[in-house]
């Protein structure tokens, strides 16, 4: 809520690994000592903040939501696990939303929503610094070493691509198991024009990933990769 009005407000907090990280990796004591010293603010946490857009909530009333990008790493390893980082990006919000918007929140009726993973739809932010490692990759051929790819720490052990600007391609490592997933059966792929689902003998789920793109969902290419752990999805993309 912010303004006298009590306009409510909805942050979608997104990631791309375009956005850094934070250029020291403190854990929850060492930001803790950090806040109580006399310079708060050597913490920090990169971000983009978007546009502040109008939109409708669920009871059809007026609202306003604005995107907000971190980096995919710090989302996966540190605001996904972890209440005090949550808390702590909604602190620095704050100043943010105050300083590009003029808005003041009201942090102690701040609500994380848990049926919704989006409110209305995200806007094109341009981020200027590119990392080495991209989240989503334009690619001509196949990587010849896609083997490699889940070396590096990545969000729901999913790796996308876009190739050509046609082709959609989700590579999905499974988690560390006694045994490998060989049986097909054992899986459930839920999949529409914006998100897939993997659920793992039916009470696991080990991805759950929205694209930043429509895909034509009726026919996907479906390949299942004992030997890597790896499930590969494929489809159109539809612009």
């Amino acid at each position: 809520l912010f303004g006298e009005s009590k306009c409510k407000l909805f942050l979608n907090i997104c990631h791309c690994i375009n956005v850094p990280r934070p250029i020291e990796d403190y854990d929850e004591d060492k930001i803790a000592e950090i806040i109580d010293s006399d310079d708060p603010g050597r913490y920090r946490i990169p971000l983009s903040v978007g546009e502040l857009e109008c939109i409708r909530d669920n009871r059809n009333e007026n609202c306003a939501k604005i995107d907000i990008i971190v980096n995919s790493t710090f989302y996966a390893e540190r605001l996904e696990i972890s209440e005090f980082f949550r808390q702590l990006l909604l602190l620095i919000l704050t100043d943010a939303l105050d300083a590009k918007h003029k808005i003041k929140i009201d942090l102690k009726k701040a609500v994380q929503l848990k049926n919704r993973r989006v409110m209305g739809d995200l806007s094109t932010q341009r981020i200027k610094k590119e990392p080495a490692n991209k989240f989503i990759q334009e690619t001509v051929e196949p990587a010849e070493e896609e083997n490699l790819i889940f070396d590096n720490y990545l969000p729901r052990n999913c790796l996308l691509f876009l190739k050509r600007g046609k082709e959609f391609e989700l590579l999905i490592k499974f988690p560390k198991e006694n045994t490998p997933i060989e049986d097909p059966k054992r899986l459930c792929l839920k999949i529409n024009d914006d998100r897939l689902v993997l659920i793992l003998d039916r009470r696991r789920t080990i991805a759950d990933v929205y694209f930043p793109f429509k895909i034509n969902y009726d026919n996907p290419n479906v390949e299942l990769f004992v030997d890597k752990d790896t499930l590969r999805v494929t489809a159109a993309v539809v612009w």
